[in-house]
């Protein structure tokens, strides 16, 4: 039979290195190799559980396998299977059908025989997976970090020390720990958040995720552990853990469910102790089609002319967390051929694109956004992205190399796609520049999209429907608007995942002669409407009208009724 270790290895689940370290500990304490790996935290339940399903040569079994109530109930106490961590699945002609976190344990597969008397044909289903399940069965469902705390406990005297951090470094390295924040981590992906944010109060620590858009509270470690479990996540990506009065910027990677994670994180000081904010960044995620995030089909054809052109600036705007990166990383995707040689300039560098020369800036060294652009200028790019444009002097500079032959993509902390203009001219940017410069902005909010399992129809006004009608032909023969109610298959909320509306100021003959007398934002607008340009809020009516997401989710982002 093969080494577990060296399966893992062969997966690309577990370097070398670690390898042999775990190899050592098993030496020196005798311990089971699948009960180290959980301890130390190096490989994720489902990674190892696939690892002994190739081991062991039996069926790997997830939650979908397990059955609704508890087998053999009053033969197999809650206690053994949770301590054994095996879960008799179904009875077959040849025997019990037993999901085992390891199939190695002869033990808990004789006891199982033995309270059965029937013989046990073993599979392998992952330790959280299994967790989860007792917790549904014996627990009235807790989560598995809530176990952990629990598991635990607290001490009120330890909460009022102020560990060293030597000590620090010790309890980070600890198995509840580690179990601790791995599980967090679990969590949020499993729960497709897009945030974690861990914060310290005098009396609590809270754990919240934001979940498409919205925060949500979990269930937070006792105080006592706040200094720990931020010196684990300050170990993971890097950072300084003696250093507990300044600001810190960090990145680590953390692979679950055969997936490898970004995380960016920051931590900032407060009154009672250090906060910590980390972004999750999923680089499949960036090989997403323009139309799977939300765009029409006209919209998108109207960007892709753009971004044919060799020169000229393409905006994106919109608030922080409206998908503005996900959208210019799209645009990236697009241009990014061995014929163009692309430039970004970025604070910070989200994800990282091959064949893309991508620089990360850094004003505590003078290293701003507009040296870095002037710097591009001398090494002959096609295209150049610029992150976000947050003064005249970089604005000025982006607009002359759009003038000069370059096509420019940046974005803009503006309400509306029409807005960008007079922000540019606010910032010192002549206006006569603009109209020979601005191919194209893009406005644009995200939007949760409704569950398709629990989604529920409402009455749909026919005069939404005419509105809707007049901008753009429907997608669907049966427009129909819908509410969310929340379902096993959401996880509650009523929403899966988000999607983008949006609107495109291209601007024509007519938007060019205003631009010229610097007239309004509302009167651009006005002019780009008359023009055929239709409003987020319009884009974000045709969703919910084809069943996609809510109206009061579109009411949400856009403010207008």
């Amino acid at each position: 039979m093969k080494p577990l270790l060296d399966i893992l290895v062969e997966l690309g689940k577990l370097g070398p290195e670690d390898r042999t370290r775990v190899s050592r500990l098993q030496e020196s304490s005798g311990d089971a190799v699948p009960a180290l790996l959980s301890k130390l935290g190096l490989v994720s339940g489902r990674d190892q559980a696939l690892a002994l399903s190739l081991q062991h040569d039996v069926p790997l079994v997830g939650p979908d396998a397990f059955p609704a109530a508890l087998l053999f109930d009053g033969k197999l106490s809650a206690r053994f299977l949770r301590e054994t961590r095996v879960l008799p699945l179904a009875e077959a002609e040849d025997g019990v059908v037993l999901a085992m976190a390891d199939p190695g344990d002869l033990y808990a597969r004789q006891a199982v025989e033995l309270a059965t008397r029937r013989p046990v044909r073993p599979c392998v289903a992952a330790t959280e997976d299994l967790d989860d399940a007792f917790a549904r069965y014996f627990e009235s469902g807790r989560t598995a970090v809530e176990r952990i705390v629990d598991d635990i406990g607290s001490d009120p005297e330890e909460s009022a020390r102020d560990p060293d951090v030597e000590h620090l470094r010790d309890l980070a390295q600890e198995a509840p720990v580690i179990r601790l924040v791995n599980q967090i981590f679990s969590d949020a992906i499993r729960l497709h958040a897009s945030d974690i944010h861990v914060e310290c109060y005098r009396d609590e620590v809270k754990v919240r995720y934001r979940i498409h858009g919205i925060l949500r509270e979990m269930k937070g470690p006792p105080v006592r552990l706040a200094p720990a479990l931020v010196s684990r996540i300050k170990i993971l990506s890097r950072l300084d853990i003696a250093e507990r009065r300044l600001p810190q910027d960090g990145r680590a990677r953390f692979g679950v469910g055969g997936r490898s994670m970004d995380m960016r994180v920051a931590t900032i000081p407060t009154l009672h102790g250090e906060n910590v904010v980390i972004r999750l960044l999923d680089t499949a995620g960036m090989d997403i089609a323009l139309t799977a995030i939300g765009f029409a089909p006209e919209v998108e054809a109207a960007l892709l002319r753009q971004l044919a052109k060799p020169h000229g600036i393409l905006l994106v705007t919109g608030p922080t967390g409206s998908g503005k990166t996900t959208t210019l990383y799209g645009a990236l995707r697009i241009l990014n051929q061995p014929s163009r040689k692309i430039l970004t300039v970025e604070d910070p560098i989200e994800y990282q694109i091959k064949g893309v020369n991508q620089i990360h800036v850094r004003p505590q060294i003078g290293l701003d956004f507009a040296r870095v652009l002037r710097s591009c200028m001398r090494h002959d790019p096609d295209v150049i992205m610029v992150g976000e444009i947050r003064d005249g002097e970089t604005a000025n500079i982006a607009v002359h190399a759009a003038l000069t032959g370059h096509l420019v993509l940046s974005t803009l902390h503006t309400n509306n796609a029409a807005g960008a203009v007079n922000r540019l001219l606010d910032m010192g940017v002549d206006n006569y520049l603009l109209t020979s410069t601005i191919g194209g902005v893009i406005g644009q909010r995200l939007v949760r999209k409704l569950c398709p399992e629990c989604r529920r129809p409402v009455t749909t006004p026919d005069e939404l429907v005419e509105r809707a009608q007049a901008v753009r032909p429907l997608a669907t023969a049966t427009p129909q608007l819908y509410e969310s109610v929340g379902c096993s298959a959401c996880d509650g909320l009523g929403y899966t995942s988000r999607i983008g509306i949006f609107e495109y100021f291209a601007p024509d003959d007519a938007v060019r002669e205003l631009l010229r007398d610097k007239v309004s934002t509302t009167a651009l607008a006005q002019a780009a409407r008359a023009g055929g340009m239709v409003t987020m809020f319009e884009d974000g009516l045709h969703k919910c009208l084809a069943g996609l997401t809510t109206l009061d989710e579109v009411h949400r982002v856009t403010e207008e009724w």
